[in-house]
């Protein structure tokens, strides 16, 4: 994922919209939009601001974390998909417990194929 991605990833999982952050960091909106089209950094104040208004290192946006241990990389993979993802799953704890267990047989029978 490139900064912007993670950035994106962030604000879903915190419930933020570009909006509030932009807002917080003195930023125009449509410039995160422009940066997610183009996949271009900002200039490092803008992203330390980003990183600091978001609670996380800027090490994280920018995909520079290194493990500490090789046990260390599957957290920080889960980590990432879970905010990626993150939507998706409270739309599907929303859903009715029989939809739900349908959709799931229903990955779990495609994941076997």
């Amino acid at each position: 994922m490139n900064f912007w991605e993670n950035v994106v990833a962030e604000l879903e999982f915190q419930g933020k919209t570009r909006k509030e952050l932009a807002a917080e960091i003195g930023f125009d909106a449509s410039n995160i939009g422009k940066g997610e089209k183009n996949g271009n950094i900002p200039a490092a104040d803008t992203a330390l601001k980003i990183a600091y208004s978001l609670g996380v290192s800027l090490e994280s946006l920018l995909n520079m974390e290194k493990p500490k241990d090789s046990s260390s990389t599957q957290p920080s993979l889960d980590l990432k998909l879970c905010k990626k993802y993150y939507s998706t799953i409270q739309k599907l704890n929303e859903m009715p417990d029989n939809t739900k267990n349908l959709l799931c047989k229903l990955i779990s029978e495609w994941k076997e194929n």
